[in-house]
């Protein structure tokens, strides 16, 4: 797998130790690292730990985002073995509608799942011995199992009989086993404990960020995408995501310093300079917000929210033929219908109105 100047996001909890051997193989391959998914991320790793993430939406939400990028999503132990060269395999030739068709489950849960290497999803397409995995998913699932047990029991079952000659069932009591020809095997999925701060970890502090962020406890998520930023001063993801929080609660200024200090950690993180323009724009300041949002089009010259918004800025500003020409460069990206039309009506206002 060629790495050179490819941004790989490995988002989640790593099993122990990985993360830090996945982070030396990217870098040692000429690849940069992130703790989330960004515009310039080629690859989003989930974690084989990330369960956490399941039953609040975020781990959803990444993979919805990633699938709207073209941005290929790795389970940890797919991508580890891609790292070392390992094939994948036949291709997945089952219709994955197929397969879904026999349980509750959808495609969202399909690929939560295929993030845990539970299952391989290519397309509109898994492996046949997919089916059943499926279908024991949504066993569990009916059963009264949240989805992110439903992970943790098939990953604990795949790796108690990696063969899979066994039969996940639930017990009267509701607990799960594996059952075998000669009787039961307990089998339980690890559960989620509240952080000790005083011990956590890196990885429990940033995930006890994305769950409460999820949650919506804005202030605790804020408090621990803090404590992360400090703990680990070469990430920019944990001040990025402190200033999106800040800029939501309306506090612009402390936003902006969130965002900076996310920049100087990452001079190319592209949303963090987007999303402190929105934040100077917000504290009043539109000519810093101009600047930031120059930047980010010298970066991603398509990038069509910084389009938009720099063309009001300059409408704002009087710069009728400046924003007139940027609101044109924006229609060229076949925005929505909507802001399309938005800026159809901004174009003729600059084209009628008199010259500075």
């Amino acid at each position: 797998m060629d790495l050179r100047d490819r941004a790989v996001a490995l988002y989640g909890r790593f099993s122990p130790g990985v993360r830090d051997r996945l982070v030396a193989r990217i870098v040692r391959g000429g690849g940069q690292v992130a703790r989330d998914l960004t515009r310039r991320s080629h690859v989003l790793v989930v974690g084989a730990l990330a369960t956490t993430l399941v039953d609040s939406g975020a781990l959803s939400a990444r993979l919805r985002s990633a699938a709207g990028r073209s941005v290929p999503v790795k389970g940890e132990r797919a991508f580890a073995a891609g790292l070392s060269g390992e094939g994948s395999g036949a291709a997945p030739t089952l219709p994955l509608s197929t397969a879904l068709a026999q349980t509750p489950l959808t495609r969202d849960d399909a690929d939560i799942l295929a993030a845990f290497d539970l299952i391989v999803v290519e397309g509109d397409s898994c492996r046949f011995g997919d089916a059943a995995t499926l279908r024991t998913a949504g066993e569990l699932i009916e059963g009264g199992r949240s989805r992110a047990d439903a992970v943790r029991i098939l990953t604990r079952a795949r790796d108690l009989s990696p063969l899979g000659r066994h039969k996940i069932v639930l017990t009267a009591s509701g607990e799960a086993a594996l059952q075998w020809q000669d009787g039961l095997t307990t089998l339980e999925g690890q559960g989620y404990f509240p952080l000790d701060e005083d011990h956590a970890t890196l990885d429990d502090l940033f995930e006890g960020a994305a769950l409460a962020e999820a949650n919506g406890n804005l202030d605790d998520a804020a408090r621990l995408y803090d404590m992360c930023g400090r703990a680990d001063r070469g990430d920019a993801i944990a001040p990025y995501n402190l200033g999106n929080i800040r800029l939501a609660q309306g506090a612009s200024d402390q936003a902006v310093l969130a965002y900076q200090q996310a920049l100087a950690r990452d001079a190319r993180f592209v949303e963090a300079r987007y999303n402190l323009a929105q934040a100077l724009e917000a504290a009043g300041k539109a000519d810093a917000a101009g600047t930031e949002l120059d930047r980010v089009l010298d970066a991603d010259p398509n990038h069509a929210d910084a389009l938009f918004n720099l063309a009001q800025l300059r409408m704002k500003a009087g710069e009728m033929r400046s924003a007139k020409a940027l609101y044109e460069r924006y229609l060229t990206l076949d925005p929505p219908d909507a802001w399309a039309a938005t800026a159809r009506k901004a174009i003729l206002y600059c084209a009628a109105s008199p010259p500075a």
